[in-house]
């Protein structure tokens, strides 16, 4: 039993050792492992014209061996066997697109290689597109011009190439190119056929193929049409019906001197015209196409003498007026007993002047009467339509602002209509503008004349307001209740509303109050600017009632008190004697005795007042008054320490003032408002309690106060 484990020896080596000690002696042949695997020496790749790869193999045995190729995984190819002895060999046949992995067993001795590295075989690759024959240019009639050329395209975008052209005279190689596009000429007469070479791979594309033509000349033109010089065109032309087709193509004319462009004529088609041939001359004709082949001369044609063509007549146009309603045209140019005239192309006239010209656009003519041809003018010539009167108005008056004023203004105007410019006048005032001023009240024309004598009219009237009328009335001023004049006025007529103007405190209402004496004017004004004024003057009444406080009064001897008047702003005391002042409205009063005092009062508007006043100088002694408790402890304020009886001593003629406890002990006695008790008795400090006090007072004026009472002394 022979077995190839081939890679697998050392992987399975264990459990061939286990079938040993189990089934006892097996034998087992094992090939050895050659040393070296082969050698990938070159690859060749399927071409357009080999369709499968080829691999040159290296590092074999020098004796036989048996060489195997091994797709891939996956690749559709077979697997190839080859015997041979020798280091080195090809294997052919290899399937495009596939990888494949080369061994090699030896057969003496026995070993099996290991695998080579993978080598791909290439997919066989497409020809180069069929070139594009992308223009041809043949032989032409041109000296030394006797073979073509072509352009290419559609050729590789990558990678050189080369293009092989066939034909009657062999072939041509270009060198090697790149780009996608080529041109090659000296082609000679014939068919061609050209390929493209790819030089990476030597494929070769499929073949597109021209034929070169030998170029022949024109025909002879034909003559198709003769037009001689008319009325419309001074000039002749002939008409060409067998030009060469489908190629561009020159006519030239002799001869060519007066000709426009030298006398050539370029153009495509089998017909056309050639025009603006000079009259008087004949000429001949030949055509030469894009071959740079020439027709022979064709026949001859003579164009006319050109006929005599007036030059487009010119003319001036009277218009319309509103008292001549019709137009007239009066040519102006050319003139001359050859021409006739017309200004609708069938009426014609020797005349030059045509009347009564209804409204219109006209296109006039004139008529040379040898040639009988007609020459109509450049521009049109307008005769208006009767003129329409303008129609007028005047929308804006304003009337006189105040009454008998002249300050009045209207301003007319053309709305639609007319012609202009206008002239304006107005009547009966002198006044030459579309604008009147200083128009007094009264009837005004506004008159209008246009460019053609139209005259309208329109009449309007400027009103003048009411007069202002105004009256016043005023009160005086009442010295007796203080009460300040007032005036006020009433306006009519003018234009309302109305403004005030007072002097002179500025005031601006129709009435005024709290006016003092004096003279007052007002001036009124309406909204037109309209005036009117008032003056009048503020008087008064009454007398000021003045009075003097406190009035009569009683004071001590050496005291004072201020007396005041309540009215007037000017005063007079009399007497002076114990008064501050004497013209003052509260002077200090400080008599020395009983004295009437009077005052005579004046204000700023006149008002007159007084009043009187009696002082009686009296010795005023008030009231003489005992504390009903005391706390005679140090700790208070003084007048809570001691106990004494308040009043004025200088009313006292004599003073008895004595203090019992409850006992009826006297503890206190006092001949003097001045003196105080102490809370002391004996020496020692009078006990808490109450007490009762007896006062007996004999006053200056010998009136006698008596007075008794309780009291209470806290420590």
């Amino acid at each position: 039993m022979s077995i190839d484990l081939k890679n697998y020896v050392n992987k399975y080596r264990f459990f061939i050792g286990l079938v040993l000690l189990l089934v006892g002696t097996l034998t087992i042949q094992v090939n050895a492992q050659c040393p070296f695997p082969p050698t990938i020496n070159s690859i060749l790749q399927p071409t357009c014209y080999n369709n499968f790869g080829t691999v040159n193999l290296t590092g074999l045995p020098s004796g036989a061996w048996t060489l195997t190729a091994t797709p891939t995984a996956g690749c559709p190819g077979a697997t190839v066997n080859l015997s041979g002895t020798g280091t080195s060999a090809s294997i052919t046949g290899l399937t495009p697109g596939c990888g494949y992995e080369f061994a090699y067993i030896q057969a003496s001795p026995v070993c099996t290689s290991g695998v080579s590295n993978t080598v791909n075989v290439n997919v066989v690759p497409s020809p180069p597109s069929t070139p594009n024959i992308l223009a041809v240019n043949q032989p032409n009639c041109a000296p030394g011009v006797t073979t073509g050329c072509v352009s290419l395209g559609n050729l590789p975008l990558s990678g050189a190439w080369f293009i092989t052209a066939v034909g009657p005279s062999g072939s041509i190689v270009t060198p090697n190119q790149l780009g996608s596009t080529y041109t090659m000429c000296g082609l000679g007469l014939g068919m061609w056929q050209f390929t493209v070479t790819r030089v990476i791979d030597s494929c070769v594309s499929a073949g597109a193929s021209i034929t070169m033509f030998a170029p022949t000349n024109p025909d002879t033109l034909n003559i198709f049409q003769v037009t001689q010089p008319s009325c419309a065109a001074n000039f002749g032309s002939v008409t060409f019906n067998n030009l060469p087709s489908g190629m561009q193509w020159t006519i030239n004319a002799s001869p060519n001197q007066t000709l426009p462009s030298g006398g050539a004529f370029n153009g495509t088609g089998t017909t056309a015209t050639f025009s603006n041939l000079t009259p008087g001359i004949c000429y001949l004709f030949t055509v030469t196409d894009t071959n740079n082949c020439t027709s022979a001369f064709s026949p001859s044609v003579c164009i006319n003498n050109a006929l005599t063509i007036a030059p487009p007549p010119t003319a001036v146009v009277t218009q319309p007026t509103c008292p001549l309603p019709t137009g007239t045209i009066a040519f102006t140019g050319p003139i001359g007993a050859q021409y006739v005239y017309s200004i609708n192309g069938t009426n014609f006239q020797s005349s030059t002047t045509f009347t009564n010209v209804p409204g219109g656009t006209y296109t006039l003519y004139v008529q040379e009467t040898g040639s009988g041809c007609i020459t109509p003018s450049v521009s049109t010539y307008v005769v208006n339509p009767t003129p329409q009167p303008p129609a007028i108005s005047i929308p804006e008056v304003h009337n006189v602002t105040c009454f008998g004023s002249n300050d009045g203004w209207a301003v007319g105007q053309v709305d639609s209509l007319g012609t202009p410019p206008f002239v304006y006048s107005w009547s009966p005032v002198s006044i030459a503008n579309d604008t009147a001023t200083n128009l007094s009240p009264g009837t005004y024309n506004f008159v209008v004349v246009d460019a053609l004598q139209c005259v309208v009219i329109q009449s309007v009237t400027i009103s003048q307001p009411t007069a202002m009328a105004i009256m016043g009335d005023s009160t005086p001023i009442n010295c007796a209740t203080g009460q300040l004049g007032t005036m006020d006025v009433t306006v009519t007529g003018g234009s309302g509303p109305y403004t005030y103007l007072w002097s002179p405190n500025g005031q601006s209402t129709d009435s005024i109050f709290n006016l003092n004496i004096g003279n007052y004017s007002v001036v009124v004004t309406d909204t037109n600017g309209c005036q009117v004024s008032f003056s009048s003057s503020i008087g008064i009444i009454n007398d000021l009632q003045a009075i003097i406080s406190p009035g009569d009064t009683t004071i001590n001897p050496g005291t004072f008190f201020t007396a005041n008047v309540n009215v007037g702003t000017n005063f007079n005391w009399s007497p002076s004697q114990g008064l501050s002042c004497d013209d003052c409205p509260n002077p200090l009063v400080t008599p020395d005795t009983t004295t009437m005092y009077y005052v005579n009062v004046s204000d700023d508007n006149g008002c007159l007042g007084e009043d009187s006043m009696l002082v009686t100088v009296k010795l005023l002694c008030g009231e003489y008054f005992v504390p009903t408790i005391f706390s005679p402890n140090g700790t208070g304020p003084d007048a809570n320490n001691t106990l004494r009886v308040f009043g004025k001593e200088v009313c006292i003629k004599d003073f008895s003032f004595v203090i019992y406890d409850r006992w009826g002990q006297k503890v206190f006695e006092s001949v003097s408002i001045n003196m105080a008790w102490d809370g002391f008795y004996k020496g020692r400090p009078a006990q808490e309690g109450n007490f009762v006090y007896d006062l007996n007072l004999q006053l200056y004026d010998d009136s006698i106060i008596r007075k008794s009472g309780s009291l209470t002394l806290v420590r």
